[in-house]
């Protein structure tokens, strides 16, 4: 089912419902949702940064993952 199609089957069944339990529950989770999907926002340091990262990865310059896990314990153990 597309999402076209679910978009109309779920409004068609809204529009039927006369449990206003069930739509109060469904508002606030739409309200929710939509907090949940609301872009990232960066700032010009952290994009640096990023860039900065992604240079460094594509030259190689990368840490194993257990290597890396452990530096990070001994830093957070200070």
């Amino acid at each position: 089912m597309s999402t076209t199609e679910l978009r109309k089957r779920v409004i068609a069944r809204v529009k039927l419902t006369k449990d206003a339990m069930l739509l109060r529950e469904l508002d606030r989770m739409l309200r929710s949702a939509g907090k949940e999907i609301e872009p990232n926002r960066t700032t010009a340091v952290e994009r640096r940064l990023l860039k900065r990262g992604l240079e460094a990865i594509k030259k190689g310059r990368v840490v194993p993952a257990e290597k890396a896990d452990k530096a990070i314990e001994r830093w957070l153990a200070k």
